[in-house]
């Protein structure tokens, strides 16, 4: 490394996390740093749970005891020692308590800035008529007045109290004494010297009778007089009852010296930076509490089946709950069906539309005679609200948990009626900057916003710091323009984010805080990034180190590597095979490294590839149709994908690629063959369905997030295991069942630490400490259940066995070999079967996920769609899971693959490209066709990718 001082690298000696082998490195400060290598080989274990455990350990014990006991704590990693760390920020591809209520614009704090600017500048307008608010000075409420019809008779009053009878009788005299002498009461006019004529239950308002006059020209100077002091009596608030005739009815217009609009005198508060969150009754539309979405019945989910009639349980929610109330529902339907009228015997789809919306909505300009109890007496005429207004009062009324919960799944998360999805109050929503309101703001994508923000005039305010408000959304808007989020609306909900945009998203808001001598450690930041917009990336990961910053990311991206300070590939393998620091310079020197065991120099150098390994096949006539799809930003895009192929769908981030497949194909797909209640995007059809016989959707999400749950248990090898020891000789002489070998079942388990293997230290102001269980010795069973062996095995060895090893001592057992080989094709012969789930990485979970698929009986009739499948994966892995896929291809599936890895695109039979942009400018698909046409088409910028 040559002679360095102190201060120019962090210094990692005898890394242990996991799977690390006594790890030695030495990383550049003030460096672009990129670690990289295969799948599990122990990347993250460096660069998470070590230098930015350790980090975030020193910095949480420089607290105060206070402040550790609110702050999560990590252990203290495995290591001999970590010098010249500085603070550590981690950017992880998933926030771990992502709220529903948390959007792109409160993770960025450009919401802040925003309703700051509201404030500031927004010209408020009445929700009821769209009349300018606005503060009234007594000649505005005078000529306001004398602008009604002249000679019409008037009453000016003040408003002054409401309470309770007797305490307007107490305040009675007092009004006398100041010269008044009549008051309205609960809208009657009495006479102060008449206390008696006030009467009445409950809170009743009072308003002095200031003065009564006929209006006109001649009458302004008693009008101001009078009005002046009804506004100090009504603490700025007066009201004028007038009547244009003797004949006509009494009119009302309230005035006010406070916010009030112009045309129909509402009273308003002034509006604060509260009133433009939608986390605050101020500012939250009052129906969906500011989440934008309400839970409602839908039709489709009410009525699953439409070929049922209404007679034999079309309406499936009515035949769930108490017996009494089922047989309330079937009489209600009964007598319905007597006076609507309509065939009960009838399938659903076949009865006519407007019949089919009147049971399910209501006849509102109708009166029915429903008998629903045992009583003699002739039922009263009662409106019919319909079975989904039904069901939505049952839902709300319950007192049963169980019944509320099986009535959800019934429902769906939609719009807010009220609101429409925006989630902000109509009053908050109805003020404006330059015509747009804050929802409106917010409903614009980065782009759009970015240009509104830019064009406002600096100088358009008194206050001080309006210029540097407007500077502060920009500067945020900007970031997110350079990481290649411009598509992304500022009101888009945070959890709805894949990885990568969630990762850049806060990586855009560190660079907006300007910070310097930090080190920044990220997650695949490249994950969800079409190739054209790469180069924003490493650009932005650069302006972060020019600052002073050390950036250090786990990344298996050709291009962030080759713009790499320094790398650092851990290997050879994955597991136990893994852990080793392979090599570690500048990138370029890696190239030409003659030793083997790096794949990365060979792949980078051209050296190797991904290979093929079957042939390129060509569509038949069978077609899967999506039809004019138009949710979110496709516009109207009719997509064919060809049966028994492997189709990769690409684009710029934001193009449509999820919508079109994730939220449109898989869902319909779902929905028709596996019964499921997801609802899929708009689109007008989708045909080709009856090739399959059933939909697989593989994603990365992990496989549990409890430790108790581990491959052998997914994969449903642990049941084989338990059935296999239940039979040994020892447990048929003692009577073990296969439920005594489970550790979290009572009976087999070690109770004192309930078959965890540790029990949890409470270290009070310190991080808990977990130490092995002294009963078991971290083994989860109890001794006479470790007692039944098989192989010269116990339960416990034989979990902490690889994947390889248990291959050996169960290869005569078919139902256990059959699961375990499956593991191996798929490249997790390291595995052992007990991991605990949360510590295998996205690329594991996914191809544990694909194993469990292949061990299934496989009719080659299955629709198996992945989205990004190469996400956290090496050349090396991505090889492995190539040749799997077309495997499943072979056996005459059909896949469908969501993906950016240019090197795997190339390996795809079928191509569909959608763009050209991202949001508003993407939703078209730019080419359909094989991989090798692709570079002829101009507007693909895919195909511009494929042929650098």
């Amino acid at each position: 490394m040559g002679l360095v001082s102190q201060s120019e690298y962090i210094h990692v000696k005898g890394a242990r996390e996991h799977n690390l082998r006594n790890v030695e490195v030495r990383i550049p400060r003030n460096k672009l740093v990129v670690i990289t290598g295969v799948s599990g080989s122990g990347k993250s274990s460096l660069a998470f749970d070590t230098l930015y455990a350790e980090g975030h350990r020193k910095y949480v014990e420089s607290l105060s005891t206070q402040a550790r006991q609110a702050m999560a704590q990590l252990k203290r990693p495995d290591v001999d020692f970590i010098h010249g760390l500085s603070p550590v920020l981690a950017i992880e591809q998933r926030a771990s308590n992502a709220s529903p209520r948390s959007t792109v614009a409160t993770v960025t704090e450009i919401a802040d800035y925003a309703r700051l600017l509201w404030v500031i500048r927004g010209e408020q307008r009445c929700p009821k008529d769209g009349g300018l608010i606005k503060r009234q000075t007594l000649d505005d409420a005078v000529d306001q007045v004398l602008a009604l019809p002249e000679r019409s008779r008037a009453m000016l009053l003040a408003p002054y109290m409401t309470a309770k009878s007797a305490v307007l009788k107490e305040e009675l005299p007092r009004l006398r004494q100041k010269g008044f002498q009549r008051v309205r009461v609960a809208g009657e006019i009495v006479d102060v010297d008449s206390p008696d004529s006030v009467s009445g239950r409950g809170e009743l308002r009072m308003d002095i009778v200031v003065d009564r006059l006929v209006i006109g020209p001649d009458q302004k100077s008693r009008l101001a007089d009078s009005l002046e002091l009804a506004f100090s009596e009504g603490k700025d608030r007066a009201v004028v009852l007038y009547q244009e005739s003797r004949d006509a009815e009494w009119q009302e217009l309230s005035l006010s010296r406070n916010l009030s609009c112009g045309d129909c005198g509402t009273v308003y508060e002034p509006v604060t930076p509260r009133h433009f969150s939608f986390n605050t009754a101020e500012g939250s539309c009052p129906e969906c509490g500011g989440l934008g979405e309400t839970r409602r019945f839908l039709d489709e989910l009410v009525v699953p089946d439409p070929s049922k009639s209404v007679k034999g349980g079309a309406l499936k929610p009515l035949r769930i709950g108490g017996k009494q109330l089922i047989i309330r529902h079937n009489a209600l339907l009964r007598q319905l069906a007597e006076q609507l009228p309509f065939d009960p015997t009838v399938a659903w789809k076949d009865l006519p539309s407007e019949t089919r919306e009147q049971i399910l909505h209501g006849v509102p300009d109708r009166e029915f005679e429903f008998k629903l109890t045992r009583r003699k007496t002739k039922p009263a005429p009662v409106s019919y609200d319909g079975v989904i207004p039904i069901l939505t009062k049952a839902a709300r009324e319950t007192k049963s948990d169980g019944y509320r919960a099986r009535l959800m799944t019934y429902q769906t998360e939609q719009d807010c009626p009220c609101c429409g999805g925006h989630r902000f109050s109509p009053r908050s929503a109805n003020v404006f900057v330059e015509g747009v309101s804050l929802p409106e703001f917010l409903g614009m994508d980065v782009e759009k916003a970015y240009a509104f923000i830019s064009g406002l005039d600096r100088e358009g305010s008194d206050v001080s710091t309006y210029g540097e408000v407007i500077e502060g959304i920009e500067f945020r808007l900007r970031f997110l323009k350079e990481v290649g989020l411009d598509y992304l609306t500022l009101e888009r909900g945070y959890s709805t984010l894949s990885g990568g945009e969630s990762q850049r998203v806060r990586l855009a808001t560190q660079l907006g805080m300007s910070l310097m001598g930090v080190v920044y450690v990220l997650d695949e930041p490249s994950i969800g990034l079409h190739a054209k917009d790469n180069k924003k990336l490493v650009e932005t990961l650069k302006e972060l180190r020019d600052v002073g910053n050390s950036v250090v990311v786990v990344e298996h991206d050709e291009e962030m590597m080759r713009a790499a300070d320094h790398l650092i590939e851990i290997g050879p393998g994955a597991g136990h095979y893994g852990g080793q620091v392979l090599y570690e310079g500048k990138p370029e020197d890696c190239l030409g490294a003659k030793d083997r065991a790096l794949s990365t120099g060979a792949y980078l150098s051209g050296e190797q590839s991904l290979g093929k390994s079957a042939e390129t096949l060509t569509p038949s006539e069978r077609w899967v149709e999506i039809k004019e799809a138009s949710h979110h930003n496709l516009q109207n895009v009719t997509a064919r994908i060809p049966v028994g192929l492997l189709t990769c769908v690409t684009g710029v981030s934001g193009s449509g690629k999820s919508t079109l497949i994730n939220g449109i194909l898989a869902k319909a797909a779902a929905r028709r063959l596996n019964r499921s209640k997801d609802i899929p995007g708009s689109h007008k059809g989708l045909e080709g369905l009856e090739h399959f016989e059933r939909v697989v959707r593989v994603s990365q999400e992990p496989i549990g997030q409890s430790p108790r749950s581990n491959p052998a248990t997914y994969t449903k090898l642990f049941d084989a295991l338990r059935d296999l020891y239940s039979k040994v000789p020892l447990s048929r002489t003692r009577g073990y069942k296969a439920g005594r070998f489970s550790f979290n079942a009572r009976g087999g388990r070690c109770e004192r630490c309930q078959g965890q293997g540790a029990i949890k230290l409470d270290m009070l102001f310190m991080s808990d400490a977990y130490v092995e269980c002294p009963s078991c010795n971290g083994k989860r069973y109890n001794r006479e259940t470790l007692e039944a062996k098989y192989a010269g095995l116990s339960i416990a060895e034989a979990l902490d066995l690889s994947v390889d090893e248990a291959c050996e001592k169960f290869k005569n057992v078919p139902r256990i070999i059959e699961k375990l080989n499956t593991l191996e094709q798929v490249g997790l012969g390291y595995l052992k079967l007990g991991q605990a789930a949360n510590t295998l990485s996205g690329g594991e979970a996914q191809r544990l996920k694909l194993s469990l698929e292949l061990s299934k009986r496989n009719s080659g009739k299955n629709l198996y769609i992945l989205d990004e499948p190469t996400t956290g994966l090496h050349w090396a892995d991505i090889q492995r899971l190539a040749d799997l896929l077309f495997r499943l291809r072979d056996q005459g599936n059909t896949v469908v693959v969501i993906e950016h890895q240019l090197d795997f695109v190339r390996l795809a039979d079928w191509l569909i490209d959608l763009g050209p942009g991202g949001g508003s400018r993407g939703g078209e698909i730019v080419y359909e066709g094989s991989v090798k046409d692709v570079g002829a088409c101009e507007r693909s910028e895919t195909g511009k990718a494929l042929l650098i």
